[in-house]
């Protein structure tokens, strides 16, 4: 009995060596065959440009083309629930934006959570910047909150709904209330800021640029990356100011269930990607910038993110 015993746990011991050894070789060639890279979102928006931008240097890097595919929906959770259903081998890769985070935060039921991802890098993040009218008593971060403080709701500010989150963390832990005023689109909310129809907006960093100086002035960088452009320095950001910033992420992901040492090759070959020359050219002549974070500390970003966005949502409903 214990001969028989003492068999079958060598054999036990025999196939778990041979599956873990049959794992560690697979890995180690990862990727041998095209990836499939879902873009949770249409083809010919900004997540859309990315993921095309990088397509064209994939091969360079991974050694096997990427498949890009269009799978929008549900503001990107149909893609990402369709990225879930796949095998968790690292041969499909889900490109995301705070929008559907967003989204799954708002539904009482949402069909999948916010932290069913496992994130493998970023490959930029949106600062939300809060611009106002050259002049008013509020066009600097001390007379914002000097006015708001004896006017509490009495300023209005709009933005998109990504681009309102930054800005609403940030006057909370100043202890100064203003009326926010969401906007479908970032282009609507920057034309009734211009026509005066509200005090302030928030926006990317990208959309500032167009505006400031010659038609408003930043008030706060309200997420937690510095803005090192010029012109921008004195601009005061958030983190600076002893407030906790927050930013969001332009991510790259795949199924949870993914073995962390196949999220680790495909954050390496990104970190690779994102450096090549046609890459930085093409993301800067369409106007984006590429802030680059590695797994796990993506990771890590992302968790943070998420649960800023549930304090910062209840602040603007």
């Amino acid at each position: 009995m214990r001969r028989y015993v003492s068999i079958t746990l060598a054999f036990i011991i025999l196939a778990s060596v041979i599956l873990v050894s049959f794992g560690s070789m697979a890995m180690a060639k990862y990727p041998e065959k095209m990836i499939t890279w879902i873009c949770v979102f249409k083809a010919g928006g900004g997540t859309d440009r990315w993921a095309r931008i990088m397509s064209s240097a994939a091969i360079d890097h991974f050694g096997v083309p990427w498949h890009v595919v269009n799978i929008p929906g549900a503001d990107g959770i149909v893609g990402w629930r369709e990225g879930l259903k796949r095998p968790a081998d690292g041969y499909t890769i889900i490109q995301g934006s705070p929008t559907p985070v967003i989204a799954l935060l708002r539904e009482e039921k949402p069909p999948i959570s916010p932290y069913d991802i496992k994130i493998v890098c970023y490959v930029s993040a949106f600062r939300a910047v809060v611009v106002a009218k050259p002049g008013k008593p509020w066009s600097t971060w001390e007379g914002l909150k000097e006015y708001a403080r004896k006017n509490p709701g009495k300023l209005t500010w709009g933005g998109t709904t990504s681009h309102l989150l930054g800005p609403a963390n940030i006057f909370d832990q100043a202890g100064i209330k203003l009326t926010p005023v969401p906007y479908d689109s970032t282009a609507d909310a920057v034309a009734d800021f211009l026509g005066g129809h509200i005090d302030l907006a928030s926006a990317t960093f990208s959309t500032v640029q167009t505006i400031v100086p010659e038609e408003a002035v930043a008030v706060i960088n309200t997420s937690d990356i510095p803005i090192t452009a010029k012109g921008f320095e004195d601009v005061p950001d958030a983190t600076e100011l002893g407030y906790e910033g927050m930013s969001f992420a332009r991510w790259v992901g795949v199924h949870p269930d993914t073995p962390d040492e196949i999220v680790k090759i495909i954050s390496d070959r990104m970190t690779s990607l994102v450096k090549d020359k046609s890459v930085v050219k093409l993301i800067s002549k369409v106007g984006e910038e590429i802030i680059f974070v590695p797994y796990p500390e993506a990771q890590k970003k992302y968790n943070k993110m998420v649960e800023g966005m549930k304090r910062a949502i209840k602040l603007i409903e």
